[in-house]
């Protein structure tokens, strides 16, 4: 099934997906993530499956006060979460919830979280809270930019794909582990390092 950001039926269309257990392929200010919600176990592995045993995943939070949920503040994390967010960084944390997801992240006993911008997906966070997520591609294949290039790049096996158009960055996400306290850039993406460095 497709559907439009613009349509109105696009935010229940997908929590109504979300919660029996699918997938939804949507847009985010980055790149195109194909996601599920966050403790539904067929779901998971559903997405699991989907992404051929992929470990680059994230938790798409809907505010910063539930990313603290998910992973253990810190005067870093907590830095980065009020200058970059909502925004393109993810901040790799020590998990703090109670989840099983190690398939997905390994057994480091850390996650990786982010706050996105976009304003279609801001607002399906705002009723689902968390989304277990990757970006909508195959291993091999670039992250997509528009919803058209995840058909080729990942396939068609998910439930429901929402078009928003092509993304503003047009590349992922930086990602940083900050879970000692220490900044250690992992990947430099939307965000430069150097803007990175000289805000915290």
């Amino acid at each position: 099934m497709f559907i439009h950001v613009k349509s109105s039926e696009s935010i229940p269309i997908s929590k109504r997906i979300l919660y029996n257990g699918g997938i939804i392929v949507f847009p985010t200010e980055t790149v195109y993530k194909v996601g599920c919600q966050l403790t539904n176990t067929k779901a998971q592995q559903k997405l699991h499956i989907m992404k051929e045993n992929d470990v680059n995943f994230l938790i798409l939070c809907s505010s910063i006060d539930s990313a603290s949920n998910i992973i253990k503040w810190n005067t870093l994390i907590e830095s980065l979460a009020e200058n970059f967010w909502p925004g393109p960084l993810t901040i790799v944390g020590k998990i703090k919830a109670n989840l099983n997801l190690e398939k997905f992240f390994g057994k480091t006993g850390k996650v990786a979280v982010r706050v996105p911008y976009h304003w279609w997906t801001a607002n399906l966070l705002k009723e689902v809270e968390y989304l277990l997520c990757s970006t909508a591609n195959k291993l091999g294949y670039e992250p997509p930019t528009t919803l058209a290039q995840t058909l080729t790049r990942l396939g068609r096996n998910a439930d429901l794909y929402i078009d928003g158009g092509e993304t503003v960055y047009g590349k992922e996400s930086t990602k940083v582990d900050a879970s000692e306290g220490k900044l250690v850039i992992l990947k430099e993406g939307a965000l430069p390092a150097n803007e990175l460095r000289h805000r915290i």
